[in-house]
């Protein structure tokens, strides 16, 4: 199976329909040809690439999206339109282009529920690659469900995140994207058959942070009833920037521009080649951005104003009350951190780095000065709690592994439920730890990593059909076929029911209810044999770090501030 990885280079293509079977949808700007798709022993109407928004170039470069014209004639809406720029990890550079807001629209055929229940996916990528294209968003399986499925593009990067608090660039242009897209779907997904009183709000990994951003948001009230986030939280100390002005000159910079003017130096970023920005924000030099340098460009608290999505640090808002209180599903991968594994093994001078010098291991949220007493203690406990004091090597890999999983995703996940299911009249949420290991992990598929358990976005597998898994659905193991089922039944009687354990005529291997987590943070243990499990998960491991925090904020409070502490 292995070899048979290394030699898939194809990408999912839709098949082409035969000329009766297009489709042409009138919508209130105007009408768009999609076409039919028979895969996969589905078959399902895809509008692709339909524009939401206006190109975002000149002085449109990092402000609001603003909404489509209406168009004469009928677009074609038959093959996807431009990715957003990034680097060229996934994307040829002739395939990106600024005017890039576009969204797809997929349809099945046949649908149990009129008008059709719709998820609004929003793609992962570490907010600076990727696109709402099927490299791993194939629709098929939705399709067999009887959902409607709407992926989208959002600018990435500096395009998407650069702030310097002026109205020029007030920062989360991404998130405004995202907005502008859900307007799109509330004002037209009833004429593709879709329920606009009815949409879930999706994501995993990056795409999870900014599904949680939303909910965070008073701005996206009535856009969606319902919110899935996958391995991914607000709460993450790697998304979000409380230094965004210093982020934002840094990269003027790294492009050459050595003014100290906000104003001017957005002007001249207006102006510069979209891939000189992008290829300066991929120049990750900072050494205290530890296990793996972060996305610079991250969402910010911005100055109040009628187009501000946040205006607070997350953990205010949540404390404060969720504004979209909405059923949720929230979870993660048990062994998350097995993501990090192939940067090691590229990059051996990684862990060299981090056995140097453990204080790269304190997140970036914790903002002792670098060298001080209090950053020295955390370094040796974490060292201590998690390595018995070794060092980072093949023999101490999944220590390694689990510390990762704790800092960049449990943690903050069961954080921000802790506070919330603690608060009156909070809605449902429905938690796992998905813990499976099969045919479809996609992850350590695609980046040929055998090491035992679920890795970060290994679930993707089990949700869409993607580019690396799709050769193997015709030969994967039984326990493998299962878990799809027993996921895609979850999740769509969410999207559908606000349920997920809703009883349906299709059946699987479910053998009891997954309930509402409670204030005891109960979770679902997510396999082919799903059952629940007494919360909260990893608990040795997250008190261990609930500890850590309430001391810094103790720290905090005592007057010690937030002090930068590049080594």
């Amino acid at each position: 199976m292995r070899l048979l990885i290394s030699v898939v280079v194809s990408v999912l293509v839709l098949a082409a329909p035969a000329a009766t079977g297009d489709r042409v949808v009138e919508t209130l700007t105007g009408a768009v040809r999609g076409r039919l798709v028979r895969d996969l022993n589905v078959t399902y109407y895809a509008y692709l690439g339909i524009p939401y928004a206006e190109a975002p170039t000149g002085q449109l470069r990092f402000k609001p999206p603003v909404p489509k014209k209406p168009w004469n004639g009928t677009l074609d809406a038959t093959a996807y339109g431009p990715v957003c720029p990034q680097d060229d990890t996934f994307y040829k550079r002739s395939e990106m282009s600024e005017d890039c807001l576009s969204l797809n629209v997929y349809v099945p055929a046949r649908s149990a529920l009129a008008p059709t229940p719709v998820l609004v996916y929003v793609h992962s990528g570490e907010l600076t690659m990727l696109s709402g294209r099927p490299f791993i968003l194939g629709p098929q399986f939705y399709m067999k469900y009887g959902v409607l499925l709407v992926t989208m593009n959002y600018r990435l990067g500096a395009l998407g995140f650069l702030s310097v608090q002026t109205e020029d660039a007030a920062g989360n242009a991404a998130l405004k994207d995202i907005l502008l897209a859900l307007q799109w779907v509330k004002r037209h997904i009833a004429q593709f058959g879709g329920d606009p009183d009815n949409v879930t709000l999706g994501g995993e990994s990056a795409g999870a942070v900014l599904v949680q951003y939303l909910t965070l948001s008073e701005r996206s009230t009535n856009l969606f009833q319902k919110a899935s986030m996958i391995s991914g939280s607000a709460l993450g100390y790697r998304f979000f920037n409380r230094h965004p002005i210093n982020t934002a000159f840094d990269l003027g910079k790294k492009i050459g521009y050595q003014t100290k003017d906000p104003n001017e130096l957005v002007r001249k970023l207006q102006d510069a080649d979209v891939f000189d920005i992008v290829t300066a924000q991929g120049d990750k030099t900072n050494k205290r951005n530890g296990f793996r340098p972060f996305a610079p460009f991250t969402p910010v608290a911005e100055t109040p104003s009628p187009h501000a999505v946040i205006t607070q640090h997350p953990l205010q808002i949540v404390k404060q009350g969720i504004p979209q209180n909405v059923p949720i599903i929230a979870g993660i991968m048990m062994r998350e951190g097995i993501k990090m594994l192939p940067f090691i093994r590229r990059n051996p001078i990684l862990a060299l780095n981090l056995n140097e010098d453990f204080e790269l291991c304190i997140p970036s949220d914790i903002e002792y000065p670098y060298g001080s007493r209090e950053s020295k203690d955390l370094a040796n406990s974490i060292k201590q709690f998690y390595f018995n004091n070794e060092t980072i090597s093949i023999t101490t890999l999944l220590n390694f592994v689990n510390l990762v999983t704790d800092t960049q995703f449990a943690y903050s996940t069961d954080r921000w439920i802790e506070i919330y299911k603690n608060m009156p009249n909070s809605d449902r949420v429905y938690y796992y730890v998905f813990d499976f290991d099969g045919d479809l992990n996609w992850y350590k598929l695609f980046s040929l990593t055998p090491f035992p358990g679920a890795s970060h976005a290994d679930q993707t597998g089990y949700m869409f059909v993607t580019n690396t898994t799709r050769p193997l659905l015709p030969i994967a193991g039984a326990e493998s076929k299962q878990t799809i089922q027993v996921v895609l039944q979850l999740w769509s009687n969410f999207i559908k029911y606000g349920n997920p354990s809703r009883l349906t005529s299709l059946t699987c291997n479910i053998r009891e209810e997954w309930s509402d987590c409670g204030t005891q943070r109960n979770y679902l243990a997510l396999n082919n044999r799903p059952y629940m499990v007494p919360g909260p998960p990893l608990r040795r491991r997250l008190h261990f770090w609930r500890l850590v925090y309430a001391q810094y904020d103790s720290y905090v409070a005592r007057g010690g501030g937030l002090e930068a502490k590049t080594p």
